[in-house]
């Protein structure tokens, strides 16, 4: 005897609507981003995100391109608030410009959200309302649902500079881990071994790696970091100087500093001159990014180097591989870094245990 098996149905927006008790205008408004005049209080909003999660809605794809799409659009969208091109941030002007440059060759055209990610909610139908084709995602916190948010309604999305292992979308970034291991092994070849570390968010993929690896190369050369060598801090330079001249009052100051970006270790050498003491001479400092200035600070910054312009141009060919359906999840893909040594590193005038 045959048995029908049941035929799943692919939910509408019809069915995200009844589901929520609204109207489809006011469904549309939310997940869609349609540029209507409906105005939709944030406990209506969070039902209508909440019915179309449990419904695992996603807009007709056929639909969509028959009403003009693809825009041949990549959006950017930064993960922090604070990362931003308007704060001059160098990282963050790099990556732009090899997205840019990526988009170019592909015949697309970019666009950037500047309207910071706040949750599902209230941040998900500007990322489906047509004007781009998908997302890329620059340094997206570990406590955002951004990734998840994209992943789960269908939205094509790859993390740039957030590569955790178990990331919802494929991504991109440095190896930080190794690039940290290789700051550390350069000061441990000049004789250092009190090595503190300037970490960056951690609520970042990448200052935990970076932490962790400036934790890994201490404990292979069988170094125990000292107590209060690593402060908790930001990407930002006003936390890197404040971080920097906490350590070098201490009673045990650092010969060396691992920062865990230019600006960081920028900071930190300003600290060092403000309370007298001589980089390379008495303190040494390390950076991470290879930002242009780092080559023309006093002294010249060594730094360990990141393609932040090959990262930026291979997130847009993975994101054109993910719209062909050609690209999941899984590990990312890791830039190898490379150590560049300058000025600002030399042997400790006075060998430490």
């Amino acid at each position: 005897m045959d048995i029908k098996r049941p035929v799943s149905k692919t939910a509408s927006l019809r069915d995200v609507a009844a589901k929520a008790g609204i109207g489809i205008a006011t469904a549309s408004s939310v997940l869609n981003g349609s540029r209507s005049n409906t105005r939709v209080s944030e406990a209506t909003r969070k039902r209508i995100v909440d019915a179309a999660r449990e419904l695992r809605y996603h807009p007709n794809a056929v639909a969509r391109a028959l009403a003009g799409h693809p825009t041949k659009t990549l959006g950017v969208l930064f993960g922090l608030p604070r990362v931003t091109i308007a704060e001059s941030n160098p990282f963050a002007f790099a990556v732009i410009e090899g997205i840019l440059a990526g988009a170019a060759k592909e015949g697309y055209n970019v666009t950037l959200f500047t309207e910071p990610w706040v949750d599902a909610a209230q941040s998900l139908g500007k990322m489906r309302d047509g004007r781009v084709d998908g997302v890329i995602v620059i340094a997206a916190s570990s406590q955002s649902d951004i990734l998840p948010t994209l992943s789960e309604f269908g939205v094509p999305a790859v993390a740039l500079a957030a590569a955790a292992s178990d990331s919802p979308v494929p991504a991109v970034d440095v190896d930080n881990h190794a690039g940290s291991r290789m700051a550390v092994n350069h000061l441990l070849e000049l004789g250092h071994r009190r090595i503190a570390h300037l970490q960056g968010d951690d609520t970042l993929s990448s200052a935990v790696r970076s932490r962790d690896g400036f934790l890994q190369a201490l404990r292979d050369a069988g170094i125990e970091a000292a107590e209060g060598y690593v402060p908790a801090g930001t990407y930002e330079e006003k936390s890197g100087y404040e971080r920097a001249i906490f350590l070098l009052e201490r009673p045990d100051p650092p010969t060396a500093i691992v920062a865990a970006n230019d600006v960081l270790a920028i900071a930190a050498i300003q600290a060092a001159h403000d309370r007298n003491v001589r980089v390379p001479e008495d303190l040494s400092v390390v950076g991470f990014d290879d930002i242009p200035m780092a080559a023309f600070i006093d002294p010249p910054l060594t730094t360990v180097h990141q393609d932040l312009l090959g990262m930026g141009t291979k997130a847009v060919r993975v994101l054109m591989q993910v719209l062909r359906g050609e690209a999941t999840p899984g590990e990312p893909f890791l830039f190898m870094p490379v150590l560049v040594v300058r000025k600002s590193t030399a042997a400790p005038a006075v060998q430490s245990l």
